[in-house]
């Protein structure tokens, strides 16, 4: 029986706050994958996943930061208009 690969949590991983908000950017990769995942969580369980994988932690990093201060913080939270509520 194969095993399954181990998940890499990346250091790049962190808390931020950026206007009074806070989110948790969590970057992580399969043992032995080729890239990176970004997931961004937000204080009121949103998570928001990019599709592509990064070649590094660090860029991943760099991409949320980025799109973080260019949309607003406020666009991720509280069901800003990009956000799509999950059906229960």
């Amino acid at each position: 029986m194969e095993r399954e690969p181990n998940l890499i949590v990346s250091s790049a991983s962190q808390l931020i706050v950026e206007d009074g908000i806070r989110f948790k950017i969590d970057i992580y990769k399969l043992e032995g994958g080729d890239g990176w995942s970004l997931e961004v969580v937000t204080t009121d369980g949103t998570s928001i996943v990019w599709d592509d994988l990064f070649d590094d932690d660090y860029a991943a990093f760099e991409e949320a930061v980025t799109t973080i201060r260019k949309e607003g913080a406020a666009a991720f939270v509280n069901g800003g208009e990009n956000v799509i509520p999950f059906k229960r």
